[in-house]
């Protein structure tokens, strides 16, 4: 048996044992808190328990919402369309066959279920084929893809949250473009279709062709108009949402409308994400914020140890450098972005989403996590497991987790 069908059968027996233990931990632990019984339009139908089940917490319920009604509130508009919009078509197909067994509120649960474990699985072994595109051996790149199936962030890539979906778009973009093809940017878009952060994906596209056009020497006017229209690209379903929540909440014929409606740019996205989640830079270091910085401090220092021990091996003032001249790798450039979000994370974001927001954004860090050795190796492997069983429980359960 090859290493990658051995990784088919561990994936999916990780899988299958995380939804079990979400079941049971819905059953045996009363949850904090009941309100995603309350979300959820329920009936006597045989299999309409299934929100009960763990599935349906937290931003879940949100999803499930825009999955059903759309964008009726302006607070919604932290929440990208892309990943609603795959579950409202799914539930439709799903609740034809299955109307007299659950509500559509259960079919966009279970649609969801379906969809991420299905991606989730999918991803693992695209991780795989990324690990060996840049240069990891078989057995190292088996090890990059199981860290990924048991990550700290592994119930978010379960329950209905977009994380499994935008990683799909993320490690898909970047094995084509590891296999030399400058269609890469079109998973990119379609990730900024399912969260903001892809956005920051224009950096990969900038610095590739930057780098191609350093490399060459000269400044050559199809590379710059093939980085422009991928870029713009790569944004324009930011900027397209942005425009249909103006259109939405702005163009309301002299009613009231919100202060961001005024201006400059019309963009809604940090107006929305400072009133109603408290996003914003410094906003979250608090002194009654300390639990969740330590809940973070794992990713923060498993991060900072890759990015520390990758510059002491590979910059030019390395003290482990090779040699003094540095390559602009493509790789160099997944490093970089993992620097840029991590800072984003610790200044501005609501700090225990660490975890999640990294592990969806950044496959890099699984590739290099395989190349540890013995004790660290352990050590995050030990960390992964923890955070990943414990995270199932608690989540499943409606407590607070990353």
């Amino acid at each position: 048996m090859s290493l990658k069908e051995k990784l088919r059968g561990q994936v999916i027996l990780i899988r299958g044992s995380l939804l079990i233990l979400q079941v049971v931990a819905s059953y045996l632990v009363s949850p904090y808190d009941t309100s995603a019984k309350e979300a959820y339009q329920t009936s006597d139908l045989p299999l309409d328990g299934i929100a009960s089940l763990g599935h349906g917490n937290w931003d879940a319920i949100y999803f499930n919402y825009l999955s059903r009604n759309g964008y009726d509130y302006e607070r919604f508009g932290a929440f990208f369309p892309l990943y609603p919009y795959v579950l409202s078509v799914l539930s439709s197909v799903l609740h034809v066959p299955l109307q007299s067994l659950m509500s559509y509120d259960s079919c966009i649960i279970l649609s969801s279920i379906l969809l991420n474990n299905a991606l989730f699985y999918l991803n693992s072994l695209l991780l795989f084929k990324l690990s060996t595109l840049v240069g990891l051996s078989e057995l190292q790149s088996y090890r990059a893809a199981l860290l990924y199936s048991l990550n700290p962030a592994n119930v978010f890539m379960s329950v209905g949250y977009s994380e499994s979906l935008f990683s799909f778009f993320v490690i898909l973009g970047l094995i084509v473009r590891e296999a030399d093809s400058q269609w890469y940017f079109l998973c990119f878009c379609f990730a900024t279709g399912v969260r903001s952060n892809g956005a920051a994906l224009v950096f990969f596209i900038l610095y590739d062709h930057i780098t191609c056009m350093m490399n060459a020497n000269q400044v050559l006017i199809v590379n710059m108009i093939c980085m422009l229209v991928q870029a713009c690209a790569c944004v324009t379903p930011f900027v397209w949402f942005q425009n249909h929540l103006f259109d939405l909440y702005c163009a309301t014929d002299g009613n009231v409308t919100s202060e961001w409606c005024d201006y400059e740019m019309g963009f809604s996205y940090g107006y929305i994400q400072s009133k109603y989640w408290g996003v914003g830079l410094f906003k979250y270091w608090q002194v009654q914020q300390l639990p969740n910085f330590l809940l973070a401090a794992p990713m923060f220092l498993l991060v900072g140890g890759v990015l520390v021990v990758w510059a002491r091996e590979h910059l030019p003032w390395g003290s482990g450098a090779p040699n003094k001249h540095f390559q602009f790798t493509f790789q160099f450039a997944g490093y970089l972005h993992l620097a840029a979000l991590t800072g984003l994370a610790l200044i501005s974001m609501h700090v225990q989403v660490v975890t999640r927001f990294i592990v969806a954004s950044c496959p890099y860090l699984f590739v290099y996590c395989a190349k540890l050795e013995k004790p660290f190796s352990r050590l995050v492997l030990w960390y992964f497991v923890v955070y990943c069983v414990v995270g199932t429980v608690v989540h499943s359960t409606f407590y607070p987790w990353t």
